[in-house]
């Protein structure tokens, strides 16, 4: 019995483990143009049952967002640690900063978020284990906050949030209530599926910048969104009229952290809602509309123009270039490109999939190896209660004995006759 349940014990051992190596992956390396490659680093380690990733393409320029996941920029990544010294602080301030994002799955009740916090100076793990932080006091940590975008195919929201300013002060289209309503610095007609200037059905480009003046001080928060089959159209932001722009100049000088989330809820209607007005994008939200990635793509930094304020993006160095894959892996992604088109993106799948698996596979070697072991050990437990047990006599057994043991007495008896028989 004791061999059994050690074998059981290993199993389970070996399973926890094989699980744990799974789940706590770095997701990739993502390059950013005017800095070099960061390291992403998903939040959710803590939490392995809860835990949801997110993946880096082979070709580092897009990071693919799992439907409830979120992840920082970083100059390394150690699988299942968290360390905000690690985060990337950048100083945006003078500088813009552009992506590309691609909603066109996202419905009412999506939100896809690229944003800035100071996580990098919360010394707290906080609730998350992570050091997260933002002006939502989410995860029990508040620090300064700047949503560049948190949108989905039919709404748009750019919004600067103090440490303590819930609401913030943003702009863009859609929220609203029955008595209220939420920004409309654009129409429905102009961004939203098939619109006349941003047609969200497809992948578009994101340029934020913060122009400061000579003594570096945060003049604005400024937003340009534009499409290539839409070249004389663009939309534009800017906001300058905040209560805490001293407070953002210094969040931004301290460097902040960049982070992408891909998140969904029943109740989104405060940045997709109908409004008062009738003129939001959405009556109700239904999160089963949301696919199930979020994508962010070719991040570069430069500084504005002739802007006044001078200073270095970050001390911070970038991460160290990939390791030169292993022949193993490279077969399998040259495959899945070579079945795509030469895309580095899977269709119906995140970006790494086929490095996802042959990650995998490591662990559930291990896993296979660690059930075949148990099995002998089992097999073994089994043989040795066999031998141990007392074996049953067969009846065909016992007349033989005794018939040989009624033989003998008959021969010892005719030899002691024959003996008094010699003497006489």
């Amino acid at each position: 019995m004791s061999v059994q349940f050690h074998a059981v014990l290993l199993a389970v051992g070996g399973l926890v483990r094989a699980l744990g190596e799974v789940f706590a992956q770095c997701p990739g390396n993502l390059n950013v143009g005017g800095f070099g490659v960061t390291s992403i680093v998903p939040a959710g380690w803590a939490t392995l049952d809860e835990f949801v990733g997110a993946q880096v393409s082979s070709s580092g320029d897009e990071v693919a967002l799992a439907l409830g996941s979120r992840a920082y920029f970083a100059v390394d990544c150690k699988p299942g640690v968290y360390d905000q010294e690690r985060y990337l602080a950048f100083n945006l301030l003078g500088r813009r900063m552009r992506y590309t994002t691609d909603m066109s799955d996202l419905g009412c009740g999506c939100n896809a978020a690229f944003y800035l916090t100071s996580m990098h100076q919360n010394s707290h793990p906080s609730e998350c284990s992570d050091y997260y932080c933002d002006a939502n006091n989410v995860c029990g940590e508040s620090c300064a906050e700047i949503d560049i975008q948190e949108g989905n195919k039919f709404s748009w929201h750019s919004t600067l949030h103090g440490k303590v300013d819930h609401g913030g002060l943003g702009a863009g289209i859609g929220g609203g209530g029955a008595n209220w309503n939420g920004p409309r610095d654009w129409s429905t007609s102009e961004y939203g599926p098939g619109a006349s200037c941003i047609d969200t059905s497809k992948p578009f480009q994101v340029e934020v910048g913060f122009p400061a003046n000579v003594a570096c001080q945060l003049q604005a928060m400024e937003i340009t969104l534009s499409q290539a089959a839409h070249s004389d159209c663009k939309l534009t932001l800017s906001i300058a009229e905040y209560a805490e722009m001293p407070e953002m100049s210094a969040a931004l000088a301290a460097g902040m952290t960049p982070i992408v989330s891909y998140w969904s809820s029943g109740d989104m209607l405060w940045m997709d809602g109908n409004g008062a007005d009738g003129q939001g994008p959405c009556a109700t939200d239904s999160p089963d509309q949301c696919g199930k990635s979020a994508r962010f793509s070719n991040f570069s930094i430069a500084a504005i123009p002739g802007n006044a304020c001078m200073h270095v993006l970050t001390d911070q160095m970038p991460a160290p270039p990939a390791l030169p894959p292993k022949i193993g892996r490279t077969t399998a992604t040259t495959t899945t490109q070579e079945a795509y088109g030469g895309s580095s993106l899977a269709p119906g799948g995140t970006s790494g999939e086929a490095d996802t698996q042959l990650q995998v596979a490591g662990p559930l070697g291990f896993l296979l190896g660690a059930f075949s072991a148990s099995l002998i050990f089992v097999v073994m437990g089994f043989i040795r209660s066999r031998q141990a047990q007392p074996k049953p006599e067969r009846p065909e057994m016992r007349t033989l004995q005794t018939s040989l043991s009624n033989n003998n007495i008959l021969m010892s008896h005719a030899s002691v006759v024959e003996q008094e028989s010699a003497q006489a």
